[in-house]
């Protein structure tokens, strides 16, 4: 019965009546979807990249938009008619929207394009699935019901999958670029398919009304499914079988998006939307596991019940906060302030309130999700700049979403979560940029309370006062762009005046005689005359009569005094002027008048003209104007301004790349975090004008004003400005945690003064920077005096408490530029920056003294210490941090064999220093022979992609590790040469033969067709800080021709970035080419999150140092899980180093790490030998 629709005239006749009600329902949510559809793009069309849309693409997608916004929601509903005409086609037809992947007969011709847009649809689908089975269940029922069908084989129009279908047969109707398709289905979930839940109710309600199964959904919720789920189970899971057939096929001969460290035997292709799913999921995961990281004395996980002396489970404490929820709002805000967090509080009166009373707490899960609600208003407070009105309005939203997040976990993973995109909403518009608005204030505060009064365990609460934020928010919108409007019609007005004067100077410089003028004609034109052509010049523009007419009178008029000053004029001349005179100066007094520009003194002036010009008076002279620069000179001056500085070079391009409707960050001089987006360029590209979030101008700025703000830190916003206010506080949970974990690392336990180890690396450091820039600093190693009586009279816990307190006294005071640690027992270091000899001196002796003269309380008894400090100098002829060691150490000796409390300095002899001074430049110069000899050669290690369900690691992709060879021509390790060369600040020369040689490499492969695998190279973080290494890596990627899509590029120790500014300048210009980047090392500095929060990087490589301890250090293993979650969870892959052996394998597959590298994996080997490998590979 293929598209017959059985039943009696009745049926028939209620049928037809419901699919006009249908069509006008969803009708009327397609005429908003595509309202909301061109905000969203027009919106994404402002931010500085769109990621995965050309700009091109994106704007074309818009204008035709605009310009059909009502022709595609006709033709959708036109597209969902033909379903409606056909609701039980063949079997084969059932779900030709994705089956159309199976009739292909050949996966691996699938077009990667079209898969694309069907993995978008998919999305879709399931998400409309996932959030209304049940009503469409009851409407597929009642529907096929009516139509005499049965319910399993009707197709249902309102099904989303039909109304996806729809809408993507609309948007090819329409011609819309298919770039932009993912990102409308994206939109179309969170606009349409979302809200659908009120629509399905509105629809089974009319047919409920009509007498068609009336209490269906009762049935439905009691019962379960009354479909046969088994059969559209099947059909599902033969759809995800045939997406993961085509995805496979899709990627194996798709050039798209080819990741320098992704084969092209892997998925390369854009990730499933419907993968987001389980991402999310291990994210949230991720999250959990950091909260326990930084709690790890937290209770237990148990089922205890209330008042048994166990754990609160989510009920209990749901119904605790719901009983909180009734209390004064101030009263309860102002507790919760208090006690620091929810958590906190509800711990601290746990007998307090019935639900928990008598247990020892909160479960872990309700622990955790309290937490993350903590964090998010803790996120809200230091990181949005809320209106200070608005505080409390937006923290009455704690209770309700501390009730949320235990009954609907899942609100920390859905994007889409009404409440989610609720708090983002609030965010924007609490703004302290919004202000002072006391309307908005008001409606804000009511849509808050609204929330805390009416929430109780029903999320639609959120969804409804989100359509009233999104309603604001699109009313901010338009306010915000009317704004933009008026200033920038101001500031062109503005603009197009300045431009009108400068042409009427420089056309009165050119009329006027010169070095003399008549001192009248310029009497004139200040009078009035010269306003008069600049309003001219504007309002009719430069190729008008009029203004041809008003250069015309001003050529005139000046020949005639000048004719008149040189007496050149013969009788009949004299006579022709005369006559020409009088109406000449009176149409010239009508303009002005006409204007309304006089100045008091035109008249008079005027009639000094008529007398000139009737021979009464004299023409008197004056100094001419200066000749108006003109618009090559001025180009050529600010050439030359630029030459001038080279340093602002690079940033002066930054200014050039710059589009209109960027947006940049900066701090503001209380250190708030502030933005501003690009509003206004002048025509010359000279001028740059900012504006607010509220459209407010904030700033107008020179090309080179803006270049240095550019060099000073103002960027555009990062990967973490870019979450979710959600995301946002998650990812600082992450962050957290893996802070949490490097202190730990790196800071002694007892005195939480950093550690021996992260010590040495801050001193070298400071012996790096003395080599690099003839530096003085200076290191201090202390030792208490006669501490072994401590020891000897109390017990070790006291002797712990008697170093802490010594440890903060150490630390307090004596300027910015110290650094204390613990090295080991009783046994103290300080470095001090750029401190020389006797700058170091004072400071010990002042520590030394200050130590003296304190005492510390030690059961009841008041204790004093003195000690013993050794000083030894950092200087450019320092060996090493070990000589340093041994130096301070030798002085220090010297002072304790003297009776302690003293300071002595390490006395260098200045034959050494001299012989020292001579090895360096003996190091030096071999270093340069090694560089311009064939010492120095390129070996790969393979980097492959962790295996997946027993799969076997294949890899095409490598880095590329410098050698040195020796006297036998063997290669070995480089560290000699590069640590000289560190020193003598050669990195650069070092990076660019590197560059040199792998290029050259690559373009060998490339000449023999072969395949070229994807390669990382390693920069120095000197090399990235260079503006001459960046001019020189652009030009060797033209000279070459290199694929940048194959490229990564590797920041090798990343703490002596000096400039993190032009590091993530350098970074994100060759990643605007298609380069990649990783960091290499990452979690060994005390700071390392600061460097991925900055760096826009895509690959993050976890330190070997970690790698090799997972097997027997359990803080090993918690270190590179942080750093994998971290990583992930800002969009990054990780590569896990020093990878020997299967079981540390399996242990980094657990963690979910990406790439692998180590011997384990494959050792170092010539360029020659992987050539021979890749000869190989069919080409």
């Amino acid at each position: 019965m293929s598209g017959e629709i059985a039943g009696n005239a009745q049926n028939r006749q209620l049928l037809t009546g419901f699919r006009r009600y249908s069509d006008q329902v969803l009708g009327r949510r397609m005429s908003d979807f595509v309202d909301a559809l061109i905000d969203y793009l027009t919106e994404l069309s402002h931010s500085p990249r769109a990621p995965g849309i050309g700009r091109g693409s994106l704007m074309d997608c818009l204008m035709l938009l605009r310009q059909r916004r009502t022709v595609l929601s006709e033709r959708w509903l036109v597209e969902l008619g033909r379903f409606r005409d056909d609701l039980c086609p063949p079997a084969e037809q059932h779900d030709q929207w994705w089956d159309v992947i199976e009739s292909g007969g050949a996966l691996d011709l699938v077009d990667l394009d079209a898969f694309e847009d069907f993995l978008a649809q998919e999305r879709v689908v399931s998400v409309g699935e996932e959030l209304h089975s049940p009503a469409i269940e009851a409407l597929q029922i009642r529907v096929a019901q009516l139509a005499g069908i049965d319910p399993l084989r009707l197709r249902l129009p309102e099904h989303p999958a039909q109304l996806t279908r729809a809408l993507q047969r609309a948007l090819e109707e329409q011609r819309i670029p298919a770039r932009t398709l993912p990102r409308i289905f994206e939109c179309f979930i969170r606009e349409f398919i979302r809200p659908l839940d009120t629509d399905y109710r509105s629809l089974n309600a009319w047919l409920e009304e009509h007498g068609v199964r009336p209490g269906l959904e009762q049935e439905i919720r009691s019962r379960g499914s009354l479909l046969k789920q088994a059969t559209v189970q099947q059909r599902q899971s033969q759809r995800r079988r045939l997406i993961a057939e085509a995805r496979g096929a899709a990627g194996n001969d798709s050039p798209v998006d080819a990741r320098p460290l992704s084969d092209a035997s892997e998925d390369t292709g854009a990730e499933p939307a419907a993968a987001e799913e389980p991402r999310a999921a291990a994210l949230y995961a991720s999250v959990l596991r950091a909260l326990e990281t930084q709690a790890p004395h937290a209770p237990a996980p148990a089922d205890g019940q209330p008042g048994s002396g166990g754990l609160a489970g989510e009920s209990e404490v749901a119904q605790s906060l719901a009983a909180l929820q009734q209390r004064d709002p101030a009263e309860l805000q102002a507790a919760l302030q208090r006690a620091g967090s929810l958590l906190s509080w509800l711990e601290e009166h746990l007998d307090a309130l019935p639900e928990l009373a008598g247990t020892r707490g909160v479960n872990r899960e309700s622990r955790s999700r309290l937490q993350l609600v903590d964090r998010l208003f803790g996120t809200l407070d230091a990181h949005f700049n809320l209106h200070e009105a608005l505080r409390p309005t937006v923290e009455r939203l704690q209770l309700p979403l501390a009730r949320l997040a235990l009954h609907e976990p899942h609100f920390f993973l859905d994007p889409a979560h009404p409440a989610r995109q609720l708090m983002d909403r609030l965010a924007a518009l609490a703004t302290e940029a919004n202000f002072p608005n006391r309307v908005l204030e008001q409606r804000l505060q009511a849509i808050a309370g609204e929330i805390a009064e009416r929430y109780d365990g029903d999320s639609s609460v959120f969804a409804d006062a989100l359509t009233q934020l999104e309603h604001l928010g699109q009313q901010q919108a338009s306010a915000l762009n009317r704004n933009i409007e008026r200033v920038v019609a101001a500031r062109e007005g503005k603009a197009r005046l300045e431009r009108a004067r400068q042409a009427v100077d420089q056309l009165i410089a050119q009329t006027l005689p010169s070095p003399e003028a008549p001192a009248i004609l310029l009497e004139v034109l200040a009078g009035g005359w010269r306003d008069l052509m600049v309003l001219v010049r504007v309002k009719q523009g430069p190729d008008s009569e009029d203004w041809r007419e008003q250069a015309h009178m001003l050529q005139q008029l000046a020949g005639w005094l000048q004719e008149r000053d040189e007496g050149a004029l013969d009788g009949d001349a004299l006579v022709q002027q005369a006559l020409e005179a009088g109406p000449f100066v009176d149409l010239l007094e009508q303009q002005i008048s006409a204007a309304s520009l006089g100045s008091p003194e035109i008249t008079a002036h005027l009639d000094t003209l008529r007398g000139i010009l009737a021979g009464d008076t004299p023409v008197a002279l004056t100094a001419a104007p200066e000749a108006a620069e003109s618009e090559d000179q001025r180009v050529q001056r600010q050439r030359q301004r630029i030459e001038q500085t080279r340093h602002l070079r690079r940033w002066v391009r930054r200014v050039e790349q710059l589009e209109l409707g960027t947006w940049l960050s900066y701090r503001d001089r209380q250190g708030r975090s502030q933005r501003m987006r690009l509003a206004w360029i002048s025509e010359d590209g000279e001028r740059y004008l900012f504006v607010n979030e509220r459209g407010q101008k904030v700033a107008e700025l020179g090309r080179v004003a803006l270049a240095r703000r550019l060099s000073h830190g103002v960027k555009p916003p990062t990967p973490e400005e870019h979450l979710s206010v959600v995301d946002r506080s998650m990812y600082s949970t992450l962050e957290a945690a893996q802070r949490h974990l490097s202190f730990e690392r790196n800071h002694d336990q007892v005195t939480r003064l950093i550690n021996r180890e992260a010590f040495e690396k801050q001193l070298a450091r400071a012996l790096r920077h003395a080599q690099q820039h003839a530096a003085e600093h200076a290191l201090l190693l202390l030792d208490i005096d006669s501490f072994h009586l401590v020891n000897d009279v109390y017990d070790r816990v006291l002797g712990d408490e008697i170093l802490d307190q010594f440890a903060r006294l150490l630390s307090q005071g004596h300027g910015r530029k110290l650094s204390s640690a613990r090295l080991e027992g009783d046994r103290f270091a300080l470095l001090l920056v750029d401190h020389n000899e006797s700058q170091a001196m004072a400071v010990a002796e002042q520590v030394r003294s200050d130590i003296a003269a304190a005492s510390l309380p030690v059961e009841g008894e008041a204790v004093s210490f003195t000690v013993a400090i050794g000083v030894a100098a950092i200087r450019d002829v320092t060996a090493d941090s070990a000589s340093l060691f041994e130096q301070a150490g030798a002085a220090l000796e010297a002072a304790k064999c003297e009776g302690g409390n003293c300071v002595r300095h390490w006395q260098q002899d200045q034959a050494v220093v001299a012989r020292q001074r001579q090895e360096h430049q003996r190091s030096r110069r071999a270093l340069e022979e090694a560089m311009n000899s064939d010492r120095f050669v390129l070996r790969a290690q393979p980097i492959v992609k962790t295996a997946i369900d027993g799969q076997q690691l294949a890899t095409r992709h490598y880095e590329l590790l410098l050698a040195v060879r020796d006297s036998e021509g063997r290669p070995g390790s480089p560290l000699p040469f590069i640590q000289s060369a560190e020193r003598y600040r050669l990195m650069p020369l070092v990076d660019r033969w590197v560059v040199r040689e792998a290029f050259r490499w690559i373009s060998g492969l490339m000449d023999a067709q072969k395949v070229v695998p994807a390669v990382a190279i390693n920069l120095s973080g000197s090399s990235v800080t260079d503006d001459s290494f960046m001019d020189f890596l652009f030009e060797q990627i033209s000279e070459f021709g290199v694929g940048t899509n194959r490229l990564c590029f590797e920041i090798t120790e990343v703490g002596t970035i000096n400039n993190l500014t032009r590091a993530a300048d350098f970074v994100r210009a060759f990643r605007n080419i298609g380069c990649k980047f990783s960091i290499d090392d990452f979690g060994t500095g005390l700071e390392s999150h600061n460097y991925l929060r900055e760096l826009p990087v895509d690959y993050v490589k976890i330190d070997g140092s970690f790698v090799q301890g997972l097997e027997t250090n359990p803080s090993d293993l918690a270190m590179a899980r942080a750093i994998n979650d971290l990583a992930h969870f800002l969009g990054q892959e990780t590569i896990a180093e020093c990878v020997e052996n299967q079981s540390v394998m399996e242990q980094l597959r657990e963690i979910g790490v990406d790439y692998l590298q180590g011997w384990g994996i494959g050792r170092p080997v010539l360029l020659d030998e992987v050539t021979r490998d890749l000869s190989r590979v069919a080409t």
